[in-house]
């Protein structure tokens, strides 16, 4: 793979994160330089988000994310209701209207048949691409620890879906799913944050086509301090 290329896959890997990016106010490409332009505060969110203050807990977070934070929870309900017919699992889920869990288990009934069996991978891998280019910005990582974990990042996501708006459908039900909100603000609100990629002018997810091809990553920094 040229150079070329290669920077075309980080671009696409970066872009993974495009709905957060797109949150808090940076601008295609969604280089460094545009993410100091936002002025948000990059080590505040990791902090407040995920307790992640240096170098560890950049790792630590990728590791959990890639594993899944949010879609084993996700995978276990479908699992769960594939065994009900549609008429049943709606019955079922109307019957909790009062459990805490309620926006869990409807998001999952919404979703389950329209997402492919990574579930909700997408809203894991698109928030660590975030969360990389926030830890790159605070200096908790480098350019190229940042480079290879997200590759690692693509690689999961671009063999789970099969387009940038199939992508954008996974990542909308895990947001719901997570935040156990499916209120029709909040549905407003995952619906414009997700507009801009998907629709902008500039927009990465308009320009790089989802079957771009993506180099091997490289060995995580961390693989060889444990054996």
């Amino acid at each position: 793979m040229d150079a070329y290329d290669y920077r075309r896959a980080l671009d696409w890997a970066v872009a993974l994160g495009a709905p957060l990016l797109t949150r808090y106010g940076v601008n295609p490409p969604y280089t460094p330089a545009a993410c100091r332009a936002a002025e948000f505060d990059p080590g505040k969110l990791l902090e407040e988000t995920w307790g992640v203050t240096d170098i560890e807990g950049v790792r630590h977070l990728a590791e959990r994310m890639w594993s899944g934070v949010h879609n084993p929870g996700f995978q276990h309900t479908r699992l769960l209701f594939s065994g009900m017919t549609l008429d049943q699992r709606r019955h079922y889920v109307d019957g909790v209207r009062e459990h805490e869990r309620y926006g869990e288990w409807y998001a999952v009934h919404l979703y389950m048949d329209r997402l492919p069996p990574a579930g909700i991978a997408a809203w894991d891998l698109g928030q660590l691409a975030f969360y990389l280019r926030c830890a790159r910005l605070e200096e908790y990582i480098g350019e190229e620890e940042e480079e290879i974990c997200l590759l690692h990042t693509a690689v999961r996501a671009r063999f789970s879906y099969r387009s940038w708006p199939d992508y954008a459908i996974a990542y909308m039900a895990g947001r719901q799913f997570a935040a156990r909100d499916l209120s029709e603000e909040g549905s407003k609100i995952d619906a414009e944050t997700l507009r801009v990629p998907l629709i902008g002018e500039s927009s990465p997810w308009r320009e790089l086509e989802w079957e771009i091809d993506l180099p091997e990553p490289p060995e995580l920094p961390w693989a060889s301090e444990h054996p």
